[in-house]
């Protein structure tokens, strides 16, 4: 019976919390005060107000009682898919050139690389009704012997057996920024070398191993991509990231 009353202790003060009657910052009636409100024992209202502290609801200040978090607001959570999310469908992914080479200060620093170890670095064209419209420069480590990867590199959805085998330890990072297209871009994109296009980069990391497993630099055009974002929803901590 004790479950199912701090269940509803917990249901009751995360709906004064949502509706506004706490509000950030609000202090918490004392728990004696909770205790006789609710008609409930001291262990179940410390119950009810740990897991409320668990949810991100409350927080305890020692000696003073339990207040009201206060959400971080200015932060959005949005999903993004450079092949899927684009406002276009790709249907053709075009494979420029493979190179094995030795990396740049930048690529050499991103990647963690051994001493004198190589990249493999990877240009591809997306296509959509004909028309090529975004460019991707892929970098991984490059490990001798390693099974030809042109074929793999071929597909857009490539790293998808990669990320379903390492689905819960996979780290990736995108910065999204704003550039001018190169005179290579300009050309194969059909892009006037002075309109600004956007530029995505993605570091995939494996978080078990602290192992960069690649950089990709992306360009398209933002007439085939709009970022949209928002606070979530049901967030187990009400943060927002």
């Amino acid at each position: 019976m004790s479950d199912v009353l701090y269940l509803a202790i917990v249901a009751s003060l995360k709906e004064k919390i949502i509706k506004g009657q706490l509000k950030p910052g609000d202090m918490l009636n004392s728990e004696s005060a909770l205790m006789k409100e609710y008609e409930a024992g001291r262990m179940t209202i410390r119950k009810s107000l740990s897991l409320l502290s668990n949810e991100g609801y409350v927080y305890s200040v020692p000696g003073k009682g339990n207040f009201v978090c206060k959400p971080e607001v200015d932060i959005f959570q949005f999903k993004f898919n450079k092949y899927d999310g684009l406002n276009t469908h790709i249907d053709r992914v075009k494979l420029l050139s493979v190179k094995v080479k030795l990396p740049t200060r930048q690529i050499d620093r991103i990647l963690n690389l051994n001493e004198n170890q190589k990249a493999v670095e990877a240009t591809r064209i997306l296509c959509s009704d004909d028309r090529e419209i975004a460019m991707e420069i892929i970098y991984l480590p490059y490990i001798p012997n390693q099974p030809v990867i042109e074929d793999m590199l071929k597909f857009a959805n490539y790293l998808k057996p990669l990320e379903e085998k390492l689905a819960f330890v996979l780290d990736k990072t995108i910065t999204i920024s704003v550039t001018l297209p190169t005179a290579e871009m300009s050309d194969r994109l059909n892009l006037d070398q002075q309109e600004p296009i956007f530029e995505i980069t993605e570091i995939i990391k494996n978080e078990a191993t602290d192992e960069v497993l690649q950089v990709a630099w992306f360009y398209v055009s933002p007439k085939y991509l709009t970022i949209k974002a928002s606070t979530p929803k049901g967030s187990e901590d009400k943060r927002i990231f």
